[in-house]
């Protein structure tokens, strides 16, 4: 019973500060700037994200991650060139790019 007093402190340090990746539901943004196509995209998963549709350059749609906090994103375009980024923390940085130079993530 003496330790309960101790309880409080530790449930709001768990939901605050720096852990509060562990509360994100794994939205992020996706926008292509590359000039080109994609045609399938990957979060953390096998499931491509875009079936049974495409991206057009220009773009932009949000998705879901399924481990946010550590994503391997993966995008391939329709000519069947692929670029990857990650791992990334999605929670921190949920605005990915995509441009001629890659995959980039960025902060809110």
């Amino acid at each position: 019973m003496r330790g309960l007093w101790l309880l409080p402190p530790l449930l709001l340090a768990a939901c605050a500060g720096p852990g509060q990746e562990r509360s994100c539901a794994g939205a992020f943004t996706l926008s292509n700037q590359s000039g080109r196509e994609v045609e399938q995209l990957y979060a953390g998963s096998q499931q491509d994200l875009l079936e049974p549709g495409t991206m057009p350059s220009g773009g932009q749609r949000s998705f879901f991650a399924v481990n946010p906090v550590a994503t391997q994103l993966r995008v391939v375009f329709a000519d069947g060139r692929a670029v990857e980024l990650g791992p990334v923390n999605l929670c921190a940085l949920p605005r990915v790019v995509i441009n001629a130079a890659g995959l980039s993530a960025n902060p809110p």
